[in-house]
């Protein structure tokens, strides 16, 4: 009850209008198939004529009542060049809250959030933890490390923090000591939920099935910020014995797609559009994967409609209604990148998030790529006009971070390569990684 109380007090308070998005999130969950499909198709048109009339770019782009499928593929360097001309200009940008991207793609953007964007993201995570059978006020644990959210905070945060049980372990400093004393943490505090990122849980899990040790059960495991693979998914199933619920989103657009308590990867399409494309741009077939674009319904405040986030995802072959009977459409698998770790000659183990999370927000930064060459070799490769001066600071948290012995060399480039795949890593370690294993 106290923790109830707490988390209605200071977390649903703020969000104006939650419980009515969340009531309108369920009942767009229940309708059947025809239902559902003529609900977003009208939703759709509806953000596609509201784009292109209010939004300068698309203005300039699509006619008026342009379908969806009429307007151009919004690129990260769209975003980079045309912040302003994304905007609504009816909404003063000392009104919005500016996002930063560190870039999991390489390529750090920034974008406009209305005020109002807080209580779409607060009801979809109430949504989420509902449909697991969880409260939105249980008890989780974050095998997680983003600087920013774990910063200075205010009165209330810290009284709620107080009254609601949560766990920080932080991801991105991982070894054999830090590892044994998380396992010790989560047995002390018995969480119903351990969220993480993939490749931090699946370290963890794989430390936990190699020494043997076991930790509290939860009753979910929830996945985040990376493409989970099946076999690690295996490895975090069996070392906590609880079902993994993964969940794909972005700074861009939080809460794309997760899964159903069936484990169904579900869009979460009242407020999200996704379309898989190939490189013709043209619809990818069930099963092929192809480029992920994203319209995001629920911001008003600036145009993020089809918009290529840098993934590569697949929609499920398999056409029958999901178990769970919500209609959304169901993706087969998220095959998109996933970070590395950098192991550090004392036998620590650094997030490669950590990395994407210095250049949040850096100007004179197009693309970057963090390479380890070897133990003792790490190369920084940045497109853009910043300088080696210019990015001193974050250089030397870098080394810092990495430890005597460690050179960390930087070099502005013209490009950086992408893949066979033709996709950009932001972080690779040639260094040979044995999850648990210094």
């Amino acid at each position: 009850m106290r923790r109830a109380l707490a988390w209605r007090l200071v977390y649903a308070r703020r969000e104006h209008g939650w419980k009515r998005l969340l009531r309108d999130f369920e009942a767009v969950g229940r309708l059947d198939a025809d239902a559902f499909r003529a609900w977003q198709d009208e939703a759709t048109s509806a953000h596609a004529r509201w784009a292109a009339r209010t939004i300068p770019f698309f203005r300039e782009r699509v006619a008026p009542d342009a379908p969806l499928s009429a307007f151009p593929v919004l690129t990260r360097r769209d975003l980079q060049e045309q912040l302003e001309a994304l905007r609504d200009p009816a909404r003063p940008a000392a009104t919005l809250r500016l996002e930063a991207s560190g870039g999991s793609t390489g390529a750090p953007v920034r974008l406009y959030l209305g005020p109002e964007y807080a209580a779409t993201t607060f009801s979809t995570e109430a949504w989420l933890m509902r449909s697991w059978g969880l409260t939105p006020w249980c008890r989780k644990a974050y095998l997680w490390g983003d600087d920013r959210e774990q910063g200075a905070v205010g009165w209330k945060e810290r009284v709620a923090r107080r009254l609601l049980p949560h766990l920080f372990l932080n991801a991105f400093g991982m070894d054999e000591v830090r590892m044994a004393s998380f396992a010790d943490r989560l047995d002390a505090f018995r969480p119903e939920m351990v969220q993480g990122y993939a490749t931090a849980l699946d370290l963890f899990a794989s430390w936990l099935l190699r020494t043997g040790r076991r930790v509290h059960r939860p009753r979910v495991v929830r996945s985040s910020a990376e493409a989970l693979s099946p076999d690690a998914r295996d490895r975090i199933e069996r070392a906590f014995d609880a079902p993994v619920r993964d969940v794909y989103g972005s700074r861009e657009s939080t809460h794309l797609a997760a899964q159903c308590g069936h484990g169904g990867f579900h869009v979460l399409s009242f407020g999200r559009v996704i379309e898989i494309v190939d490189d013709e741009g043209r619809p990818a077939a069930p099963g092929e994967p192809g480029r992920v674009l994203v319209t995001d319904l629920h911001n008003r405040a600036f145009g993020v409609v089809r918009y290529e986030n840098g993934d590569v995802a697949s929609w499920n072959p398999d056409g029958w209604p999901c178990p769970c009977g919500c209609p959304f459409p169901r993706l087969q698998r998220v095959h998109g990148r996933t970070s590395d770790f950098f192991t550090t000659p004392a036998g620590k183990r650094i997030h490669g998030e950590w990395f994407t999370h210095l250049f949040y927000g850096r100007t004179g930064v197009e693309r970057f790529q963090v390479h380890q060459r070897s133990l003792t070799l790490v190369e920084v490769r940045t497109v853009g006009s910043a300088t080696e001066a210019d990015l001193a600071p974050l250089l030397g948290k870098m080394r810092e971070a990495l430890g005597e012995g460690v050179t960390v060399v930087w070099q502005r480039v013209d490009d950086i390569p992408l893949t066979r795949a033709g996709k950009h890593r932001f972080t690779l370690s040639d260094v040979p990684f044995l999850s648990g294993r210094r």
